[in-house]
């Protein structure tokens, strides 16, 4: 049918194209990756220095979202769970996350050091505490 008419099976919604452009537009200045990369290196100092490991080796990782490894005896859901409590929200709920016992920090929009710390303080006690099972 589509091909008859000379045309596509699907159309494109212009208020979905206009959004994602004007989200973009936040991209437009190198000042919005400096910020992403101050909040990454601020991130994974906090995290390394809790004795978390980072997935991917500094030198491969991209810089804007840290995947962080748990220890053992500790659980990616428990944790994940505990800080969206909080009012943190970060990614554990994908099933290879679970899976790996991983949590994703995403670093792209622009946080405030104080609520970044706020929320690597409650992850810190969810380490402490050993937050383990689901």
């Amino acid at each position: 049918m589509y091909e008859m008419n000379d045309s596509i099976p699907y159309s494109h919604s212009w208020n979905l194209i206009y959004a994602l452009q004007e989200a973009l537009k936040r991209f437009e200045d190198e000042e919005a990756f400096e910020k992403i990369k101050e909040a990454y290196a601020y991130i994974e100092q906090a995290i390394t220095t809790m004795g978390l490991k980072l997935v991917s080796p500094k030198d491969h990782a991209a810089q804007i979202v840290l995947t962080i490894q748990l220890n053992e005896g500790q659980c990616s859901k428990a944790v994940g769970d505990a800080l969206a409590l909080q009012g943190y929200i970060v990614h554990y709920e994908s099933a290879y996350l679970q899976k790996n016992n991983w949590i994703q920090i995403a670093c792209l929009n622009h946080y405030k050091e104080r609520d970044m710390r706020r929320m690597l303080n409650c992850l810190q006690m969810c380490v402490l505490k050993k937050v383990l099972l689901t």
